[in-house]
């Protein structure tokens, strides 16, 4: 092929690209987007998705439905969105559970690099919590206690892989000490367990404090809570390990770059809406938004943490 033919052939090539592109921004969305949420109606992801669901619908120009599909610790409705065409019909909205812990637990059909990120919605916040009637006081109290007793102190999780749990593995390893992990079906199940003294700690999500007057030892977050001013980071007592639940937006990988970035912008604007901020405020979610490549890079390194402290338990899927 002469070179002029050549030169002719690549700038065909690249308008047709970019008119290609311009054109899928243009028109989308046409149709109405489901978002896909992989836990029950009335639960925490639902909640904040719902709470979001009328004004990203305004932004985007779209009717938005939400399709609750349950089961296997989200892993049943987030397959189901992997599997979903790369349109942008489809977005899954999910906790880090199912994307950053759970492939390294069990043979599921995708993986964290099945989708492409939109963007970080918000964190929640977890506590160290033991009972009011408990001997410890701080974290050094349980620390002490695990040391002198290995194995004995009880630590609760609502079951192998989530947050709980990992919170568990992470500050036996920091800590080098040996507790006793006794799993529960839900935090519904642990509060029970823990008030009644069947276990001794819990890490979990900080509104459980409160709502059942509930001792705080210590914080995972970066920086202290606003509403536990006293209550140290792990940071603080030495141990530089940060642990929050987050929720992010997802699509399909391959999913066109110009639908990604409307829905990013979209998404974007949403956070920002007062009556959005206001929604979140009263759930406890503090909105903490993060754009595509911040969540591609903050989420890898979840799944990298979390597949290091699993391989240490002996966890890792065979």
């Amino acid at each position: 092929m002469p070179a002029l033919s050549r030169r002719s052939f690549t700038a065909v090539a690249l308008a047709t690209a970019l008119l290609a592109t311009s054109t899928v921004s243009a028109e989308y969305p046409e149709k109405p987007v489901t978002i896909v949420v992989a836990w029950a109606a009335g639960g925490a992801t639902d909640l904040v998705t719902r709470a979001l669901q009328p004004v990203l619908g305004k932004q985007l120009g779209a009717d938005l439905v939400v399709k609750n599909i349950t089961g296997a610790a989200g892993t049943i409705g987030t397959a189901e969105a992997a599997r979903a065409r790369p349109d942008g019909y489809t977005v899954l909205i999910t906790p880090t559970g199912p994307l950053t812990t759970q492939p390294h637990l069990r043979d599921i059909p995708y993986d964290l690099d099945s989708f492409a990120p939109i963007g970080r919605i918000a964190v929640t916040p977890m506590l160290m919590m033991v009972p009011p009637s408990s001997k410890y006081q701080s974290l050094q109290n349980v620390l002490d206690d695990a040391k002198a007793n290995p194995g004995k102190v009880k630590f609760a999780s609502t079951g192998a892989g989530t947050l709980p749990h990992i919170s568990i593995l992470g500050l036996n390893k920091a800590a080098s000490i040996e507790t006793k992990h006794i799993p529960y079906k839900g935090s519904a199940n642990v509060m029970k367990a823990l008030l009644g003294g069947e276990v001794d700690v819990f890490s979990d999500q900080a509104q459980l404090v409160p709502k059942y007057d509930l001792r705080a030892l210590a914080c995972w977050s970066a920086a202290r809570l606003p509403e536990y001013p006293d209550v140290p980071t792990m940071k603080e007592l030495g141990f530089d390990f940060e642990l929050e639940n987050w929720l992010g937006v997802f699509v399909p990988k391959d999913t066109p770059q110009a639908v990604v970035d409307r829905l990013s912008s979209a998404l974007s604007a949403t956070l920002q809406d007062a009556s959005v901020v206001a929604a979140l405020d009263k759930l406890k979610v503090t909105i903490a938004h993060l754009g595509p490549s911040e969540l591609a890079v903050f989420a890898k390194k979840d799944y990298d943490r979390n597949r290091d402290l699993l391989k240490d338990a002996g966890l890792l899927k065979k």
